[in-house]
């Protein structure tokens, strides 16, 4: 429990750093391509359109409630763009950053959280873009879309502990890259991002096995706020159930990179 005050003092109080570094993180990865960060907005742009064209138009594919479905598309996959990119970049970050590692004085558990801010830019973006097509839509921003400020923390606490166990184990295991590929194609459509939770509506069981998945409350998360569905509070077990895995998973690791970074500097 000390280790994680520690990391959240520390977050504070190297702020101006990290956010230099995620600055620079953000424009290192797409330096020296002609279009430069243009390719990071422009992908998930593409993206959304490719399941735009194939699910929304070719197979007429919309909620039970009757909502277009691009606006269903976006309000959940913000999210998912974000986990994903956050995700595979933080899980890579030790190799990225060796000559930081084999550095006594800087603080290295705080470089997944330089992934998770370096991030934001596109997030952001892609939030700003949602909120203006749903809002063609006729379903324009209410107060609950400060909702999501709450759900960001929520996924970025989340992947705080899910990037220190991959990023921890990923030095001594490249394989976990692979690992985490073939999880993310099966866990997006394991989570209601291309389509909503209402059609498993008479499935109880099938509905339980769904919300066993963490994504699960952030992704609907999201699209409530984006779609004024709700409040987080009027879904008390569910937030229960998120907060104890997601700090269990913080607490666990925590301790796994606090076991492996005496070893980083030999292997890197």
């Amino acid at each position: 429990m000390n280790a994680l005050l520690n990391f959240f003092t520390s977050i504070y109080t190297d702020r101006q750093l990290l956010f230099q570094f995620a600055k620079n993180d953000f424009k290192a990865r797409y330096a020296g391509s002609m279009f430069g960060v243009f390719w990071g907005f422009i992908n998930p742009v593409i993206t959304v359109l490719t399941y735009w064209f194939v699910f929304g138009l070719a197979f007429d594919s919309r909620s039970t409630d009757g909502r277009p479905y691009i606006v269903t598309l976006l309000s959940g996959i913000v999210a998912w763009f974000y986990f994903s990119d956050v995700l595979g970049s933080a899980t890579n970050v030790y190799n990225e950053y060796s000559y930081l590692v084999k550095k006594v004085v800087f603080n290295i558990r705080i470089l997944p959280t330089v992934k998770l801010i370096s991030n934001l830019y596109i997030h952001v973006f892609f939030i700003c873009i949602s909120i203006i097509i749903t809002s063609l839509n006729g379903f324009y921003p209410t107060w609950q879309i400060l909702q999501l400020f709450y759900y960001w923390f929520c996924l970025a606490v989340f992947l705080t502990g899910l990037t220190w166990i991959t990023s921890s184990i990923q030095p001594f295991l490249p394989d976990i890259n692979q690992f985490i590929a073939v999880t993310l194609q099966a866990l997006m459509w394991g989570t209601p991002v291309l389509w909503t939770i209402d059609r498993f509506a008479a499935h109880p069981t099938i509905l339980f096995i769904l919300k066993l998945n963490p994504l699960y409350y952030i992704v609907q998360g999201y699209r409530s706020a984006l779609l004024s569905d709700g409040w987080f509070w009027q879904h008390g077990t569910l937030t229960a159930y998120f907060w104890l895995f997601t700090l269990s998973l913080l607490l666990l690791g925590s301790k796994l990179f606090a076991r492996l970074k005496p070893h980083f500097a030999d292997i890197l």
